[in-house]
């Protein structure tokens, strides 16, 4: 590795500010903490019910992926008008184009999963309550997650990662590439029509596609949470009674998950249709999209502090409920 220290342009920074970067470090940090905390802590939830315990394991080791995959690429907005392209640069550390690839992509794929993995959570819970329910379809539920990301993953590899063959690169990426370097970044083509006058259009299709195929999952991850949630309440008034402790223990994981539902769609969905939807219609704001850019990181950091704090607030609860009952009993037999 002596080649990449002794190379000046070891650490490279396109905003001009280590703001973002820091804002990345300390979110990978928050994230990586109260995760592997968060997994612990739902081993001890006897209410929850397997496959859901495990989906949460899952989507918790997956929010510490997503964390590390941004604060190895630090990513930072170029927005080209002339040539109707988003670039997306890796900051920080410079390393190898491979692996910086690897983690640009690795990164995106993980926001996808993060939009989605709380729609899959809604249709595991949706099942359990069904009167339809079949046994081991909660397998098949949880490898959807897989699929999608095997899916983006290609993808992003085909439709974002630069190809070999040569293509145009905005004249402005070009010039911070020769100010600070070489490095590797994802190119998305923001334009509707097909422009065959240029070079490089199976690639500009396959962008097109891609971008399509990520805007789809997400608009779909909103559906599926919007109908589960109807759905799960209708099954709650027929299959509970309204003081069981069965409905308070579903109420708590519906708060659970709507809170899951919620920081995602704050912290990725908005962003996302600012950053690489607007500039479809000719909207775009360099500065405030790397600022709000800068919230994908605390998706995956905020989530599990979320989570606990519902699951101790309704703890407490419970304890004082019980303390208030046995109280009551004595003071009647006295």
């Amino acid at each position: 590795m002596a080649w990449v220290f002794d190379d000046p342009n070891f650490y490279q920074n396109f905003n001009d500010s280590y703001f973002g970067d820091v804002n990345f470090y300390t979110a990978f940090l928050i994230s990586t903490i109260f995760n592997t905390i968060l997994i612990k802590v739902v081993s001890k939830i006897k209410i929850y019910k397997t496959p859901v315990r495990y989906s949460m394991y899952l989507m918790a080791l997956l929010r510490i992926l997503f964390s590390a995959s941004i604060a190895f690429t630090c990513p930072s907005i170029i927005y080209s008008r002339n040539a109707k392209n988003l670039y997306i640069l890796k900051n920080g550390v410079n390393s190898l184009n491979s692996f910086g690839h690897v983690f640009l992509a690795l990164f995106m794929s993980c926001m996808v999963m993060a939009c989605s993995g709380p729609a899959i959570q809604y249709i595991q819970v949706s099942n359990l309550l069904s009167f339809y329910h079949v046994k081991g379809i909660q397998r098949h539920i949880s490898i959807i997650p897989a699929f999608i990301s095997l899916a983006s993953l290609a993808l992003i590899f085909f439709g974002y990662i630069p190809p070999s063959y040569k293509i145009r690169i905005s004249s402005l990426v070009e010039a911070v590439l020769e100010e600070e370097g070489d490095t590797p970044f994802l190119i998305i083509t923001v334009r509707f029509t097909y422009d065959s006058t240029k070079t490089g259009n199976n690639f500009q299709v396959l962008s097109q596609i891609c971008t399509f195929f990520i805007l789809t999952i997400m608009f779909s991850s909103i559906f599926t949470v919007i109908w589960c949630t109807v759905y799960i309440q209708k099954q709650m008034k027929i299959r509970f009674m309204a003081s069981s402790a069965s409905q308070k223990s579903q109420e708590q994981l519906n708060k659970a998950l709507l809170l899951q539902f919620i920081l995602p769609f704050i912290t990725i969905h908005i962003p996302f249709y600012i950053v690489v939807v607007f500039p479809f219609f000719g909207i775009a704001w360099r500065t405030f999209a790397d600022r709000i850019f800068f919230l994908f990181c605390w998706c995956p950091a905020m989530n599990p502090i979320f989570v606990m704090l519902l699951v101790k607030v309704e703890k407490i609860d419970n304890i004082s409920k019980s303390i208030f009952s046995e109280n009551s009993q004595r003071i009647i037999h006295m």
